[in-house]
């Protein structure tokens, strides 16, 4: 029987998934899992290395994480679905901890946990704990946040809510639909390790006013706010 789905939609990312799967497959547990990737049609030889440790590779014919995310949950075996990205690290403990909290609790609808970034400097570890206790002070006041790049999340809720859904910050607003089902917790242990390219590439400034304005998006569903982010759907 499996106990929990990792799910890891792909686009690319030969030179991440890799150490991303080592860090699934080296998981110090008992309890038992499947790894699902969620590959949009990469052109690089990210489904070669898949190939090596994934349980499952499927296609995704059209654009879109949130729907990568969704087409891997319905071929999911388990109850609990694992969503993590393709360059984030898990620690060897993470399932062994996250899976008793989420299944030995049925008013926990889903988790995430704390992170931190794969390279130092000043500015990204300032990043890096403004989130974490922002996140930790969210979960606290009962309106926890999924976090796309590693949630826990139980399959019946997410089935019923349609999965995640093709807006702004999908993980966001997933989230809030998600607390009318169950409580979203953050725990600040085990912490992941995350790309932080994002912010190498766009600028640390930059980028978190552009996720910022994603979570304006989300929580004020206007459509001025999401031209003035140029968001569109796909």
């Amino acid at each position: 029987m499996t106990d929990i789905s990792i799910i890891i939609p792909t686009l690319n990312e030969e030179d991440k998934l890799k150490k991303c799967l080592l860090s699934v497959r080296n998981q110090k547990t008992d309890i038992d899992f499947e790894v699902i990737i969620s590959d949009g049609n990469s052109n690089d030889r990210t489904r070669e290395i898949a190939e090596k440790y994934a349980d499952k590779i499927l296609t995704v014919t059209k654009k879109g994480i949130w729907r990568a995310r969704n087409q891997g949950a319905k071929s999911a075996k388990s109850e609990y679905l694992c969503f993590i990205d393709a360059d984030t690290l898990l620690p060897r403990n993470y399932i062994s901890s996250v899976y008793p909290i989420i299944s030995n609790d049925n008013s926990i609808a889903a988790l995430s946990c704390a992170f931190t970034f794969d390279k130092t400097s000043r500015t990204l570890k300032a990043v890096e704990s403004i989130c974490n206790n922002y996140l930790a002070i969210k979960g606290i006041s009962g309106k926890g946040e999924i976090l796309g790049f590693n949630n826990v999340i139980r399959k019946s809720f997410f089935s019923k809510l349609g999965g995640f859904p093709n807006r702004p910050l999908e993980d966001g607003a997933l989230s809030i639909r998600m607390r009318r089902l169950g409580r979203v917790i953050f725990l600040n242990e085990p912490r992941v390790t995350t790309s932080a390219r994002r912010f190498e590439n766009g600028g640390v400034i930059k980028t978190t006013f552009y996720y910022a304005g994603l979570s304006l998006a989300t929580n004020i569903p206007h459509e001025t706010i999401k031209k003035i982010f140029s968001y569109k759907k796909v």
